[in-house]
């Protein structure tokens, strides 16, 4: 029955290339949540959540095709353009990105270029781990406030609301998760994304477009398995950084592993199913559920640090202790 409805799924897919394909990224949401740290709430652990999470990775791409405004303001979520010079199209540098989208984009109009041009996946990757940050927030919040509770309408109330957050998490959780998986692929972070295309071409790579699909959805569908990704799972890494720094860092990776793509491409390896062609995909995906696990962790880890609350404000830590009252939270 899963097969039947995955193969139902990818058909839905839209025609266009889209990163890992259905399979890479159900892959990167189940393999990653199979992973998720000890710390990590249970309902977001279940096998059901698992296959949740994987089937909600595919969801940018199914929700393609829905008709204007909707194409034209997400479609670029899913890239970022970046120059040979590191660059994203002449604008600002990959490794100092501006601190928000509005500024990201003003930043490359004044270089000929924008956000819908240039793709802002960097910024669909931070916008999302912070959600989840407050998502988590919120959960801790209506969790203790069910603990404290002095009478059952109050504890009720807090019950509904933890089960509601729950739904919500799951959610953002596994559609964020796409993006993640998105910037692993090397093609969806650089300007040479569907063949070298024009420009300074020194090593002669394919310049005709067809290798974007070849290599993350055709290769992945016929050559890699989800067992060859958790085998090649790395342990935890902790940044100690910002979500702007980690996230740069992540796609200057990514954007580093675009020539050994077109080598291989060049030396017909995805053709040939070698050895090497299959380890280097299997590492490619296997990175981003390892970065789609670490964040989720961190993510975790910061709102347990967060402070809820506009008029009234109150630290979750103090209300995890019971030291503060979320019911006056607002």
């Amino acid at each position: 029955m899963r097969k039947a409805l995955l193969a139902l799924l990818l058909a839905a897919l839209p025609g266009p290339a889209l990163a890992w394909g259905g399979t890479g990224h159900i892959y990167i949401g189940e393999v990653a949540a199979r992973n998720f740290s000890a710390e990590i709430p249970a309902f977001l652990k279940t096998p059901e959540a698992v296959k949740q999470i994987g089937l909600m990775a595919m969801e940018p791409d199914l929700s393609r095709n829905a008709g204007e405004p909707h194409d034209s303001d997400s479609d670029p979520g899913h890239f970022v353009d970046v120059s040979d010079d590191g660059s994203i199209l002449d604008g600002p540098k990959l490794s100092a990105l501006p601190g928000s989208r509005r500024d990201y984009d003003t930043a490359l109009r004044a270089a000929g270029a924008d956000e819908y041009k240039a793709g802002f996946l960097p910024y669909n990757i931070m916008d999302g781990w912070q959600q989840l940050v407050k998502d988590f927030a919120l959960l801790r919040m209506d969790i203790a406030g069910e603990k404290f509770a002095h009478d059952k309408a109050t504890r009720a109330r807090f019950a509904d609301a933890r089960a509601v957050r729950q739904i919500l998490t799951l959610r953002d959780l596994g559609v964020w998760a796409h993006y993640v998986g998105d910037a692993s692929q090397p093609m969806h972070a650089s300007v040479h994304y569907n063949g070298w295309g024009e420009g300074p071409n020194p090593q002669g790579f394919v310049v005709t477009q067809g290798l974007h699909a070849k290599f993350e959805a055709d290769f992945v569908n016929a050559h890699v398995a989800e067992a060859d990704m958790s085998a090649a799972l790395r342990p935890y890494r902790s940044c100690d950084c910002t979500i702007q720094a980690r996230t740069q860092a992540y796609l200057a990776a990514t954007q580093a592993q675009l020539v050994p793509v077109y080598t291989l491409e060049k030396a017909g390896a995805f053709d040939a199913a070698t050895p090497e062609a299959k380890s280097f995909t299997v590492a490619r995906i296997a990175e981003s559920a390892a970065m789609l696990r670490d964040l989720v962790t961190d993510a975790w880890r910061a709102a347990g640090e967060a402070t809820l609350g506009y008029k009234v404000k109150e630290s979750v830590a103090d209300i995890e202790a019971g030291k503060a009252d979320p019911s006056l939270v607002n």
